[in-house]
Order: C-alpha cells, then sequence, then structure tokens
C-alpha cells in the first residue's frame, strides 16, 4: 500500500476538510461493482492538476481508474504525474492535436461502465461519485447523469452556481441564453459513449456541447441538483483565450443537429454586431490619422 501523498496547495473549494492523507489508499478492479474511468487531459496545468487528481482520490471509491492524457507539459506537471504515478492506471505523455485529440485517446484506453472526463484545472466535489451510483441505482436504463456544480475563481472563490438541467433537446437549444450543463459534473455509461462515437475533433471549445446533442438524441439523462463538480475560471482559461471560436462553433452544431432557428437568430445577432463595428470603425478612421499625425509633430496640437 502506497500512503497518499500531501497536497501542497490550501484545503478545495468545497470539501469542509482534507480526508487525512497519511490512510493509506490503492485503487483495484473488481467486476462486482461499477468501474469509474475518469479521463483527464492536459498541458502545462502544473499549479492545478494536484487538485484534479485528489478530488477523485478524496471521493473513498476505489474501483475507479485514472487516465491521465498531458500533451507534452514543460512546466511541473510531470513532476506531480510522477507523485500521484501509483493511483494514474495510464499516463500518456506525447504530443497531440488539440483537447478533443487527447479525450478519445484516453477514452480509447478506457475499460470502465461509468466515463467521464476531468479538465486538469476542475475537480469534482465530495460524495460525486457515491451521487453517481445511486442515480445509477435508481434508474437502471439511466445511462447519463447531470450535476449541478459551481464556477470558480482560479484561487477559489465562489463565483457562480450552475443546476443541472435536463439533456433535452429544448434545453441544448438554450444555451445562448446561459443555460448550459456543466460538463465537470457529467457522467455516462460507456454503451453511450460508444453509441455516440466520441468528441469530435474538429471542435476546441464546444465539444461537450456537440457530445451532449448526441447523447440527447439516444437518452434524456438522470438530473440531479446535488454538486458534482466545480469548473475553473479565470483570464488565462481556453473559453477566454479562443472566445472569438466560439460563434463558429455554435454555428456548426446548430446546423448540424438541425437548430435552425437558433441558426437564423445567431447568424442576425453576428451580422449586426458586425455592422455596429464597422460603423464604429468607419466613425475612427477620420480620427486616427489626425491623431497619428499630431503624435508625429506633423500637425499643430489644438
Amino acid at each position: 500500500m502506497v500512503e497518499l501523498p500531501l497536497p501542497s496547495s490550501r484545503p478545495l473549494y468545497g470539501w469542509s476538510k482534507s480526508p487525512d492523507p497519511a490512510v493509506p489508499l490503492s485503487f483495484r478492479t473488481d467486476p462486482a461493482r461499477p468501474l469509474f474511468s475518469i479521463v483527464i487531459p492536459t498541458l502545462n496545468q502544473g499549479p492545478y492538476i494536484e487538485d484534479t487528481l485528489l478530488s477523485i482520490l478524496w471521493q473513498g471509491y476505489d474501483n475507479v481508474e485514472i487516465i491521465v492524457v498531458d500533451g507534452g507539459s514543460t512546466d511541473e506537471t510531470p513532476a506531480v504525474l510522477e507523485r500521484y504515478r501509483p493511483w494514474i492506471r495510464v499516463l500518456i505523455s506525447e504530443p497531440d492535436r488539440g483537447q478533443s485529440d487527447a479525450i478519445n485517446k484516453g477514452f480509447r484506453r478506457a475499460s470502465g461502465s461509468i466515463l467521464a472526463w476531468l479538465n486538469s484545472d476542475d475537480f469534482y466535489l465530495p460524495g460525486a461519485f457515491r451521487t453517481v451510483l445511486e442515480c445509477f441505482t435508481a434508474h437502471p436504463a439511466g445511462r447519463w447523469v447531470i450535476g449541478s456544480g459551481d464556477i470558480i475563481s482560479s484561487d477559489q472563490h465562489f463565483l457562480r452556481h450552475v443546476p443541472a438541467r435536463e439533456g433535452s433537446r429544448d434545453t441544448l437549444q438554450a444555451i445562448e441564453n446561459d443555460c448550459f450543463l456543466l460538463q465537470q459534473s457529467c457522467f455516462w455509461s460507456a454503451s453511450l459513449w460508444q453509441e455516440a462515437g466520441g468528441v469530435d475533433e474538429s471542435l476546441s471549445l464546444l465539444m461537450d456541447y456537440d457530445l451532449w446533442w448526441r447523447f440527447s438524441q439516444r437518452c434524456s439523462g438522470i438530473a440531479t441538483q446535488e454538486k458534482l463538480g466545480a469548473m475553473r475560471y479565470y483570464a488565462t482559461v481556453k473559453t477566454r483565450r479562443q472566445g472569438e471560436r466560439f460563434p463558429a462553433e455554435l454555428a456548426t452544431i446548430y446546423a448540424r443537429y438541425g437548430a435552425s432557428e437558433q441558426l437564423d437568430g445567431l447568424v442576425r445577432r453576428l451580422l449586426d454586431e458586425k455592422s455596429a463595428l464597422g460603423e464604429r470603425l468607419q466613425g475612427l478612421e477620420g480620427q486616427l490619422p489626425v491623431r497619428l499625425l499630431r503624435r508625429l509633430r506633423l500637425l499643430p496640437r489644438p
């Protein structure tokens, strides 16, 4: 038995106290109980990935396999992964084509009946696995659990709560009204993943939203208001760094699943924004040259 390393950071948001790190913990595969397969795609998330790993270990459920897909981190991520290597069943460290590629690569190595991925700057909340097991037990035909969760800052301050919603077409069409499913709080069956075909590797922001559409064609999900996950949101998070890709990916998904009314509305809104931006630029065109000329002292200051 290997003892769990002492966490290097302060206690995690949502955890009243950290479990005793000296308690021996090991994972085993027990065919009599559901096996969780958790895929963690990562790239240079050294400050956060330990929290991600601990939130799985602290669930107190030992029938789980952790699969980490590292795209070639050059920060402290490899050192953290080495400390937690006894609990990582599969560690893939090689260049990839982005997060979606890493997610699919990880799930190709998964053998569990309950699947999820957890980004390496996010983490699970206490009792997440227990709640998921209870949901699947109460709904034997269920294939997808959708929980609620919180969005927090990088230093673990509460920003907002995201309630659970059923995985229906109506819910998915309301994404522009700030209705969305928190990916960190979603778990699903291996058979559902196989039928859906994994995530679309051409998408870098909305691969989870696209996946929910394919899930919704097969089941509506089991919604629980228990908080299962926490998502960090900060200045350099990918959803902000690549935010300009959001409209194009959203339009692609609307078109793919026949959400014509939503697609028309998105196109109209983008055209209106483009027109308004054009008007602002036209107004600036007559001002910038004068300002530049004055800065270069080629025109007198007023």
